[in-house]
């Protein structure tokens, strides 16, 4: 295994990074893609509850033979309250998630969830006291015009599942608040580490509700399900690290091309205009307000 890792790594050393962070970018957008295709495959046959908490629990598996084969000592940490909230927030996204994916389209889904960097920033704002400056309200602005493009509300009726990911959103926004707070203090290992293992019995108790043993074709797609999303964080976290963010987001985008096209061709779904048009707008918004902070003076980089 240590001899196929070196070969890879020497195989892509020459690759500039600003390259391998496209990639990577693009890697995860397609990764997360086909896993939420997923989800929604089987969320015909087994409840979201159920593909949440295994989803977790091979999650945990994975974590914690990757990064606790040396010892206990990344479990070490002074914040298990603010864990478990993080936890609870996490699940409660996933959950909210997954139920707007069992009853919404692909491409709908994915671009409404283009909003949770605009929730990031207002939950900053009200928590860790940054600053709301200008260009910010611009941003929140434009990002609420392309979520209003897409629900349509008194045109049609918006939806419960549209709900559902935009609930998602601000769950999710709130836990990167703490994820914040918490990455002061403890390494980013044991962020992870936490999550995975509070996450998992958390989500048991809601997949409890609505059990039923899954088939062995119903495990091999909880699996894909896994693997494919814990590769995209894994690919997500190291794209940013390998270049910056206004060069990385716009490879991003493509899981909304990635959704369309996993919809139309697997669930005969035909992407509505008002969609690709909410979804366009939306990401202008999350990508102007990134560019936008990463020249500005007065937001506090300093900030984890």
């Amino acid at each position: 295994m240590a001899n196929f890792k070196s070969r890879i790594t020497a195989l892509f050393a020459p690759v500039p990074d600003n390259a391998k962070g496209v990639g990577l970018m693009l890697s995860s957008a397609g990764s997360i893609s086909a896993a939420n295709g997923a989800v929604q495959y089987l969320s015909h046959s087994i409840h979201v509850f159920e593909i949440a908490f295994f989803r977790q629990l091979l999650g945990v598996i994975f974590m914690s033979v990757v990064f606790l084969r040396g010892g206990l000592r990344p479990l070490f940490t002074q914040k298990i309250g603010l864990h478990l909230l993080r936890a609870v927030l996490n699940v409660g996204a996933m959950l909210a998630f997954f139920y707007g994916l069992s009853l919404e389209p692909l491409a709908k889904v994915v671009s409404l969830g283009l909003t949770s960097p605009l929730f990031a920033t207002v939950g900053a704002v009200i928590f860790l006291r940054e600053r709301m400056t200008p260009h910010r309200w611009i941003a929140l602005a434009i990002g609420v015009a392309g979520a209003l493009i897409i629900l349509r509300p008194g045109v049609q009726v918006v939806s419960i599942g549209a709900l559902m990911v935009l609930v998602s959103n601000m769950l999710w926004a709130s836990a990167l608040v703490v994820i914040k707070v918490l990455t002061r203090t403890d390494s980013s290992v044991t962020v992870a580490l936490y999550a995975s293992l509070l996450q998992a019995p958390i989500a048991f108790v809601f997949a409890l509700f609505f059990w039923q043993w899954p088939t062995g074709e119903q495990l091999a797609w909880l699996a894909f399900i896994a693997i494919f999303g814990t590769l995209s964080q894994l690919a997500l976290t190291e794209a940013f690290r390998k270049a910056d963010a206004t060069l990385v987001l716009p490879a991003d985008f493509t899981k909304v091309i990635w959704a369309s096209m996993i919809g139309y061709f697997f669930f005969n779904q035909i992407p509505e205009i008002w969609i690709g048009i909410g979804a366009v707008v939306i990401f202008s918004a999350v990508f102007y307000n990134t560019y936008s902070d990463s020249r500005s003076p007065d937001v506090d980089s300093s900030k984890p």
